[in-house]
């Protein structure tokens, strides 16, 4: 037991000056447990950077066990913050061990290394030093335990199908067959990916979008698969057209006249724009009678936009015929006509020499070439032609074996109602002639 002798002022004194050091001694060491940035010197505004990597990227290894680790040694102390999502390795495993040094961080698998396997290391861009400078770019790291190391490389995009636009940070999944190895990229700002260093193979390809950010393909992401063969030095140009899925085929939901030959179906799923559909695919029936509309084409809404605007381009030129013939007609008429103004209105109501659009032969063969090599985006609607004018009253729409983007197929049926030509419009009466007075008669009054 621990007596305090009873001493004057003075002792008391110094006492209590020995219990107040030593609280602040305790408070010194409390506060030595927590990482902070080092106090005094101006701020530190640059972040980590990566000095040395062990063993040495594609370096081949002998590793068995779990003691080993890939070391990354960094040129300042690293914070322990982030550390547990601090690096992915592949064949996937998305929470590897990791650990660190004053200056490094360590991983290995959690089971231990396999022999003869690839391994990618990506260390994310979480990684900060004591000041909370993180790295700016992920690190990427490759190392074998006895496969030799490959030359090969897959690269390209992931593109939204829906909208035909580049889609950022998609992610890629390519699983070696049949062991389920899964290697993996994420795409850039652009939706432009790139893989490589992977086992030669055959791979089951994923792009999607990675909505909940667990690395993985769910069913709610949109996505698009590939097989692919990748050898020892293959280059490979992927392009993944992710879009969500369907769970079952397309049905029929709306139908609208456009006119009275033309019917508009319009489905609850995009349909493949590159499968046409046959006119046998698709039945019209008038309700009263059971009665079919014959159908002269069916058309996938990209291609009725080219049909439609071929029949406008047509009409225009018949158009612009008619008022050349009739401009013709009326100079063959004027029979007492000086040469030279003759020769002034004929320049008026030509053209210009220079002609400003390819000939109708040229312009033919381009819209053909293009509607063969269309890029096309998927769609909801069918444009339905009819045979002869649909004539007012209920029907049945009936479509068998539709396909949509999913590759799913399903029948299905709804009625509309043809309505009754609007009736033309009366033309605009003329204003009649204005009479000139009667000269003759004033002049003989006046007289």
């Amino acid at each position: 037991m621990i007596r305090f002798p009873r001493t004057g002022a003075a002792h008391a004194s110094l006492l209590a000056g020995g219990l107040i050091l030593s609280a602040l001694a305790l408070a010194n060491l409390e506060s030595c447990a927590n990482v902070q940035a080092p106090p005094g010197g101006p701020p530190d505004s640059i972040p980590p950077m990566l000095i040395a990597v062990y063993p040495d990227s594609f370096a081949v290894v002998a590793w068995t066990g779990k003691r080993e680790k890939v070391r990354f040694e960094f040129d300042e102390s690293i914070s322990e913050q982030n550390l547990q999502i601090a690096a992915i390795l592949y064949p996937f495993e998305p929470r590897p061990n990791v650990d660190k040094g004053k200056r490094e961080l360590r991983v290995r698998p959690r089971a231990g290394w396999v022999p003869d396997r690839l391994y990618h290391v990506r260390i994310e861009p979480v990684v900060q030093d004591l000041f909370r400078n993180r790295i700016e770019e992920p690190i990427y790291h490759i190392v074998s335990t006895g496969m030799p190391i490959s030359e090969n490389e897959a690269s390209g995009a992931v593109i939204d199908r829906i909208r035909g636009e580049r889609l950022p940070n998609g992610r890629v999944d390519m699983v070696l067959l049949p062991d389920t190895l899964r290697y993996g990229a994420i795409a850039d700002s652009s939706g432009a990916f790139t893989i490589g260093t992977l086992p030669v193979g055959d791979y089951y390809a994923i792009g999607y979008e990675d909505l909940n950010n667990n690395m993985r393909a769910d069913d709610f992401d949109r996505s698009d698969t590939l097989i692919v063969s990748l050898g020892q030095a293959d280059t490979l140009a992927l392009e993944f057209q992710v879009f969500k899925h369907d769970t079952l085929g397309p049905a029929l939901v709306e139908v609208a006249p456009i006119d009275s030959l033309v019917l508009q179906l319009g489905f609850d799923s995009y349909l493949d724009p590159d499968v046409p559909t046959p006119t046998e695919a698709i039945e019209v029936l008038a309700l009263a009678d059971s009665s079919p509309v014959a159908i002269d084409t069916v058309f996938h809404a990209w291609r009725y936009t080219v049909w439609s605007d071929s029949i406008e381009q047509v009409l225009r030129e018949a158009e612009a015929a008619a008022r050349d013939s009739a401009a013709a007609a009326q100079a063959a008429e004027q029979e007492v006509v000086e040469e030279e103004v003759a020769e002034e209105e004929a320049a008026e109501r030509e053209p210009p020499a220079v002609e400003l659009r390819p000939p109708a032969a040229e312009r033919q063969e381009v819209q053909e070439e293009e509607a063969q090599q269309p890029t096309v985006l998927p769609d909801q609607r069918l444009y339905v032609i009819a045979a002869a004018p649909i004539p007012p009253g209920s029907y049945l729409v009936r479509v068998y074996r539709l396909l949509n983007l999913s590759g799913l197929v399903a029948d299905s049926e709804a009625t509309f109602e043809q309505p009754e030509p609007e009736p033309p419009e009366p033309p605009e009466a003329e204003e009649p002639a204005e009479i000139p007075p009667d000269t003759a008669g004033a002049e003989g009054r006046g007289r």
